[in-house]
């Protein structure tokens, strides 16, 4: 894209743009670099102005569609308008990428969509394209939409699967031990690859994919068992993983000195093709973005945590003909910068839970610290809080009861998944432990320990 071309586009014809230079520079004269342009980020542009500001004013008259921003936040939360434009675009590549990821243009599918709806536009959106292409009879092709019920969409999955060649699941990636686990031994299920993942919302490692794939009965190395693009409410697609980038990724997760040598970890990033239709800059480890929608984003930070990465970056380094298959320009991403808690695909921002617990009733003794971690011992993901008390305190069910309650008023989505996801699971996904803050270790801080 070209990005200077946006950018007077941009200062033309979006007042919010110019009112943002004008707070952040003095002037709304641009500087001579577009590297001393401000970021934007939600809090300073998307939260800090009126729609009708932020947007092109022509293009307000052409929406057909208001959705939220993935979060639900209360307080926080952007209600994005979408143009037919936007749909468009966004469902032809759908169609394209399952064509190319899952043959659906050659075999018989079942795609089973299991993410939250209601506002939030990921879940709906998805979910929209596909009921289309299916409408369209190009293909075999049928969509359930059980949701976030996931006893539900087992037993759709039982009950139909028969009539198809392969069954896609899209979902959360930690939603699917769940599913594994409510699927139990249904060796017709966990055998021959006919279950596959098309995942959305959250960073997973390769070792997951792989168990994924040994539990569902393909091979360990097949590539489109669990697969996932990257990109946001706010900008829209970023990027998505191909054959090329999830070998490299695979060859990576075997060789991991040469990961720690490329990423400086020896867990290997997430690796996907950048798209075209954005500009990307890495500034203090963050990606920032910028591209042209209808919000159209100039140096937007997304604060994931990432970097990019040339094909002629690994030459050498990886055999010839992986190499020769990958694309000219990749995106790496290590998940989410933000200090959050991922439930399920649902940020639990660590500020505001320190926050909730600070305006407990003295009379609880909260200590002032906190620690969570997650477990992940039989498959499924529970999080356990550890909260440091002084003497006198109430009960850890008091305040396990309390913390539910404030993420479920705080978070729609949250509240949601939860609700939905607690009747389908084997034990508490949400667990309160109580130690005397006498005993916290010294230096621990508040954060997500993994």
């Amino acid at each position: 894209m070209d990005r200077n071309e946006l950018l007077n586009d941009v200062l033309l014809n979006v007042k919010a743009y110019r009112r943002l230079l004008e707070k952040e520079n003095g002037s709304s004269e641009l500087p001579e670099r577009f590297e001393d342009l401000p970021l934007l980020t939600k809090q300073n542009y998307l939260l800090e102005y009126p729609m009708e500001e932020l947007c092109r004013r022509e293009d307000l008259g052409h929406i057909h569609l208001i959705g939220s921003s993935s979060g639900f936040s209360k307080t926080g939360a952007v209600y994005w308008p979408k143009r037919p434009c936007d749909e468009a675009g966004y469902m032809q590549a759908i169609e394209q990428m399952f064509i190319d990821t899952a043959s659906i243009d050659k075999k018989k599918t079942l795609i089973v969509e299991c993410l939250a709806f209601g506002l939030w536009i990921g879940g709906m959106q998805i979910a929209s394209a596909i009921r289309n292409i299916a409408l369209s009879g190009r293909y075999s092709l049928t969509i359930a939409t059980p949701g976030l019920d996931l006893k539900a969409a087992v037993e759709i999955i039982r009950a139909y699967h028969h009539l198809y060649e392969q069954v896609l699941v899209i979902t959360n990636p930690s939603n699917i031990p769940l599913i594994t686990a409510l699927i139990g031994d249904d060796a017709t299920l966990r055998s021959g690859g006919k279950v596959s993942f098309p995942v959305v919302g959250e960073y997973f490692t390769e070792t997951f994919r792989e168990q994924t794939a040994r539990t569902f009965g393909h091979r360990e190395d097949a590539p489109f068992v669990v697969w996932t693009g990257y990109g946001s409410a706010d900008t829209g697609d970023l990027g998505v993983e191909t054959a090329s980038t999830i070998a490299l990724r695979k060859y990576l997760h075997r060789h991991p000195q040469l990961s720690e040598r490329l990423f400086g970890t020896a867990s290997a990033p997430m690796i996907l093709a950048a798209s075209s239709a954005a500009y990307f800059e890495i500034i203090d480890g963050n990606i920032v973005v910028t591209k042209n929608q209808f919000i159209p984003l100039v140096r937007y930070n997304t604060k994931d945590a990432g970097g990019l990465l040339k094909r002629s970056d690994v030459q050498g380094f990886v055999p010839e003909e992986l190499c020769n298959a990958l694309p000219e320009s990749m995106i790496y991403v290590f998940g989410r910068a933000d200090n959050a808690v991922i439930f399920y695909g649902t940020n639990l921002i660590i500020n505001n839970i320190q926050e909730h617990l600070l305006s407990l009733p003295a009379a609880m003794g909260y200590g002032g610290l906190f620690t969570v971690r997650e477990d992940n011992s039989d498959g499924i993901s529970s999080f356990d809080f550890n909260i440091y008390v002084a003497p006198e305190h109430s009960s850890a069910e008091t305040f396990l009861s309390g913390l539910l309650d404030y993420l479920c008023r705080s978070s729609a989505e949250f509240n949601i998944k939860y609700q939905n996801l607690s009747k389908s699971a084997p034990r508490p996904l949400i667990t309160v432990r109580l130690t005397p803050v006498s005993e916290a270790p010294v230096g621990t801080k508040h954060r997500f320990i993994v």
